[in-house]
């Protein structure tokens, strides 16, 4: 088969159909100008392809057509549907590549006999379609038909030193270590009910429903990556504020005092602002220290922190001895 029947036919392989149109003809059949859908084409971070090149299915032209649809019926503006397009780009291009991976793997693997292609296939797709039902289940839940946003404790963990660390690193190990953190991430975030806003190379940010919550967060972080398989210390930093969520992504100055706290942790620590650390005086569990020095955070000015750690658990032989009567 030559290149260029092979390209026509690949995207039938996920479904998208065989490949037909160039994207002067998806544009007529949309009924849209071509500059427009490749406005919502280039959101979804894709190249834009020659004209003449045969690239597009029917696929391609049905969601053009119910896209412009809903533009027009003023259920929601282009500006919507390009940052949903962008969100859908960011992340099913990195899903898309580690399906690939995955399906790579497997084909050098799986006896043909015992796991058919398509079967995988149908799989992935399923199983992204239940994960995403299940997320807007939860969204749809706390939605309360406001504007998307309110008050939240928002932290980031980063790996301490991970420049140096990579480079004594196998690649195989480096490999080991990033795969682990996601997973103690994800792991640890939704197991107090989190959520992982996303996660930026070496450190990760999630977001709680109360302080103390995303206190708890970064400090199983730091003792889960620290008896990791590949080990190593992580610093957090979690402030608790006003935010905005647009897209998935969460904004506003909580989000850059709680960066900021990361970038002056020590490893091993949770910092928080002193003076919304009252409510964690009341734990016996965690071990609060005053930093002595007033930080200058960039947009905030001076700071006093607050480092947290998890406190030393009683000796049992301090405790007092029965009373013999």
């Amino acid at each position: 088969m030559d290149a260029t029947r092979a390209d026509q036919e690949a995207p039938a392989r996920v479904g998208l159909g065989r490949a037909r149109f160039t994207r002067d003809q998806v544009a007529e059949r949309v009924g849209l100008e071509h500059e427009e859908l490749v406005r919502w084409w280039r959101a979804m971070g894709f190249a834009e392809v020659p004209a003449d090149e045969v690239a597009f299915s029917d696929a391609d032209v049905e969601m053009g057509r119910r896209l412009w649809q809903l533009v027009r019926s003023g259920a929601v503006d282009d500006d919507a549907v390009l940052r949903m397009a962008r969100l859908y780009g960011a992340s099913f291009s990195r899903i898309g590549a580690a399906q690939a991976a995955l399906l790579e793997e497997a084909a050098g693997v799986v006896d043909p006999s015992a796991l058919d292609e398509d079967d995988l296939m149908d799989l992935l797709r399923d199983a992204m379609l239940y994960v995403w039902r299940r997320h807007l289940n939860a969204a749809l839940g706390a939605w309360d038909g406001e504007e998307v946003g309110g008050e939240l404790a928002v932290g980031f963990a980063d790996i301490s030193r991970f420049s140096t660390v990579s480079r004594d690193l196998a690649p195989d190990e480096l490999a080991e270590l990033v795969d682990g953190f996601e997973v103690a991430a994800f792991d640890v975030v939704a197991g107090h009910g989190g959520r992982v806003v996303k996660l930026i190379g070496d450190e990760v940010m999630f977001v709680a429903d109360a302080l103390s919550t995303a206190v708890d967060i970064g400090l199983d972080l730091i003792d889960r990556m620290a008896s990791a398989p590949v080990p190593v210390q992580l610093h957090c930093g979690v402030a608790v504020g006003p935010t905005v969520t647009v897209g998935g992504d969460v904004f506003g100055d909580t989000v850059n005092l709680a960066s900021r706290l990361t970038g002056v942790a020590r490893r091993g620590r949770v910092v928080v602002p002193r003076d919304t650390a009252g409510d964690l005086e009341e734990r016996p569990d965690l071990e609060l220290r005053r930093v002595r020095r007033v930080v200058d955070l960039k947009g905030f000015g001076r700071t006093r922190l607050m480092a947290v750690t998890r406190a030393e658990p009683p000796d049992p032989a301090d405790a007092d001895p029965p009373s013999t009567g």
